[in-house]
């Protein structure tokens, strides 16, 4: 499966795709303490509370430059989904920059820093920065791609990833977003 996988990432990367769902077989999520950027305390996956369903924007990367890029794709994907109206109670939307864990002392400069760029864009109590052990190990568990794409997982309500989205912003691929939402909501 991770070879078939590996190839199909391989021919989208080769042909320009800006997409890939990866519709089955994903694992669950490692379970991480944290605080969210509203200063409150928060267990991921355990906190989130989409009624039905919780879309997780996560920015993978162990390179600062393509985090910072992953970020701001992921922020440009949630304003794409927002504007197609698939965010309520229902349907919560959350954001996660997930780091390979610094030095504990640094941990509060980075999240002020990162705080700043979700500020008047997303909700600060539905945001935060996950400090792992092993990056790698994260997303190996939910059995996600740790790539230099952007990360969206569309999760049930209990936080268990469903399907996952890896790639660049469009309007097609945020069509194809709210479309699978939309299933997904109806099952």
């Amino acid at each position: 499966m991770k070879r078939i996988l590996r190839f199909l990432l391989a021919a989208f990367a080769v042909y320009g795709l800006s997409l890939l769902a990866i519709a089955s077989d994903l694992g669950e999520f490692e379970r991480v303490e944290t605080k969210t950027f509203d200063k409150q305390k928060f267990v991921f996956p355990d906190d989130v509370r989409g009624t039905r369903l919780n879309i997780l924007f996560l920015a993978m990367s162990a390179d600062e430059d393509n985090g910072i890029y992953q970020q701001d794709a992921l922020l440009e994907w949630h304003a794409a989904l927002d504007e197609r109206g698939v965010f309520s109670a229902e349907v919560m939307p959350y954001h996660f920059p997930v780091l390979q864990g610094p030095p504990f002392f640094v941990k509060g400069m980075i999240r002020g820093k990162m705080r700043d760029s979700y500020e008047g864009k997303v909700p600060l109590d539905q945001a935060g920065v996950l400090f792992v052990d092993d990056l790698a190990a994260f997303a190996a568990a939910a059995m996600l791609v740790l790539d230099s794409q952007p990360t969206i997982v569309i999760a049930s309500a209990g936080a268990k990833p469903l399907r996952a989205f890896k790639g660049e912003v469009s309007a097609a691929g945020a069509d194809e977003i709210a479309t699978v939402i939309q299933g997904l909501q109806a099952e």
